[in-house]
């Protein structure tokens, strides 16, 4: 009877979760030979044969998606145990692994960051900038600070401030606006579907026609640009398009008013030294930036 290896079956469950070796050699961030060379290992090793290799694929066995559904199990337990001895640590040391969204790290966080490195220069901060919401639950980050809606559970968030939406648009392009409704004859540029900002994007989805939406992006810092080379009208973040020195707001009412920025961490974490310093830290550095993020800063154009 051979030991299982659990460093070996995470090499099995990132084979079978992104379905062939190049992807998981890329997930793991190691050669495409090594991730052959576990797996063939670990298959030798306990005489089962975990996937069939198919030319559009690797697809698990019988007996190896019954291994998975158990090395799942394990999984879970292993990450919880990591979550926990993490959350226990109370030196003000250490990496806390941050995500956020591109405008806020840009506009708002990146100074804020700068401080706390000043103030806890042991504390090392790792960067994921994504629209996507990351798993905590998983430690895919420890902190996430992101606009939302709904909260995941198993988390222990602090509300930070509320973030205001509004429409904005290159002059020259609003010029050619005047005396038209807009909603109407506007060019328009929307978010392609995300699990944040879900409402902001059903607002323009729901409310302009779908000819009228010309260009879509996963961001708001490409719609930014579009709006400044004249393309269409973007509905946005306030601090993004305020932002802008080109961009000006447009007095147009929108049944979407805005939505709050939280703080997130997984519940086990909280009592981590770095992660309640980091937490204390951010909620009063940013009260500066309120009145900014509430989009009080920008008079209105009528069309």
């Amino acid at each position: 009877m051979h030991s299982i290896r659990w460093g070996d079956l995470q090499y099995v469950l990132t084979v079978a979760n992104e379905g062939s070796v190049a992807a998981a050699a890329r997930s793991l961030g190691v050669n495409h030979s090594t991730v052959l060379r576990r797996i063939n290992a670990f298959e030798h090793r306990h005489k089962l044969q975990l996937f069939h290799k198919l030319p559009n694929g690797y697809k698990l066995t019988a007996e190896g998606q019954e291994l998975l559904d158990s090395a799942l199990s394990i999984e879970t337990t292993v990450k919880a145990l990591e979550r926990k001895i993490f959350g226990q640590e109370m030196k003000l040391e250490g990496v806390i692994r941050l995500t956020t969204t591109d405008a806020l790290l840009r506009l708002v966080l990146a100074k804020h960051l700068a401080s706390f490195h000043r103030l806890y220069p042991k504390i090392q901060l790792e960067l994921n900038v994504t629209s996507r919401l990351l798993d905590l639950s998983h430690l895919d980050a420890d902190v996430a600070i992101r606009p939302a809606n709904t909260l995941p559970e198993s988390v222990k968030a602090t509300k930070l401030c509320k973030i205001a939406f509004g429409v904005y648009g290159d002059p020259n392009y609003l010029n050619s606006l005047q005396g038209k409704q807009p909603l109407k004859s506007a060019q328009w540029l929307g978010r392609t579907p995300a699990i944040i900002q879900r409402s902001a994007n059903r607002i323009i989805s729901e409310a302009i026609p779908k000819e009228q939406i010309i260009l879509k992006a996963d961001s708001y810092e490409p719609l930014m640009i579009a709006a400044e080379q004249g393309i269409g009208l973007a509905y946005m973040p306030c601090f993004i398009g305020d932002s802008s020195q080109k961009l000006q707001k447009v007095d147009i009412e929108m049944e979407h008013k805005g939505t709050d920025l939280w703080m997130m961490t997984h519940s086990d974490l909280e009592h981590s030294a770095r992660v309640k310093a980091f937490f204390d830290f951010m909620e009063e550095e940013i009260k500066s930036d309120h009145n900014r993020l509430a989009g009080l800063y920008k008079s209105k154009t009528k069309l």
